[in-house]
């Protein structure tokens, strides 16, 4: 049985307290599988590999005064590094040990905590009013992802959310064939209909056509 586990960014930095309240797995044996497939794909890796924020977190986030945020499969860290960097308060969440592991040593290096918890989403929940700010990039978790982060966001926190859009056409050409892992055109903004929408697109970044959202809870 996989648990979540909180890990200190920094030896004798104060732990914020566990935001988990379920982190038992629904199927033990496709969270071993996919920890495994996620810890071979970080073994080996340096954070420098994806140093640069997210274009819509910058964009986004820059003049937000910082509060308490949460990073939903944040792989190596980068977005959660940069938002420690700049005053947040930030607890990060993944599925491999090892990138957070990898993720722990970047956040060491540049001198900023982190709460790394790593945990399967599809499992996982959040304490309820807790964060002020929640980041999800590059993952879809149609069904219970969105209802959660509603949850967690305090009156006022908003969600920058970012991930991939289905191909327009035979043009576009995706790393990411499983059509439950891609967005329809639309489809985001209907995924939060109970937050209100404050800024939505459908862009190329970076060569992947993406759909990106920023959303508050009123």
């Amino acid at each position: 049985m996989f648990l979540a586990e909180g890990i200190s960014s920094t030896a004798g930095d104060e732990i914020m307290p566990d935001a988990t309240t379920d982190a038992t797995p629904k199927n033990p044996l496709m969270t071993t599988a996919d920890r495994e497939r996620w810890d071979a794909r970080y073994t080996g890796r340096s954070a420098t590999v994806e140093s640069e924020p997210p274009e819509w977190l910058v964009r986004h986030t820059t003049e937000l005064p910082p509060g308490r945020a949460l990073d939903l499969a944040c792989g190596l860290g980068t977005t959660a590094i940069w938002l420690a960097e700049r005053g947040w308060q930030v607890t990060a969440v993944d599925i491999s040990p090892i990138g957070l592991e990898t993720a722990r040593t970047a956040a060491d290096r540049r001198g900023v905590s982190v709460e790394w918890i790593a945990a399967d989403l599809d499992d996982w929940a959040p304490a309820l009013a807790a964060f002020d700010l929640v980041t999800v990039f590059r993952f879809l978790d149609r069904g219970t992802l969105p209802e959660r982060i509603a949850a967690t966001l305090r009156p006022g926190g908003r969600v920058l959310y970012e991930t991939f859009l289905a191909p327009e056409s035979d043009e576009w050409i995706s790393h990411v064939r499983n059509p439950a892992f891609v967005l329809q055109p639309g489809e985001l903004p209907r995924l939060f209909s109970g937050l209100r929408i404050l800024d939505y697109d459908e862009a190329a970044v970076n060569g992947e056509r993406m759909a990106r959202l920023l959303a508050v809870k009123m």
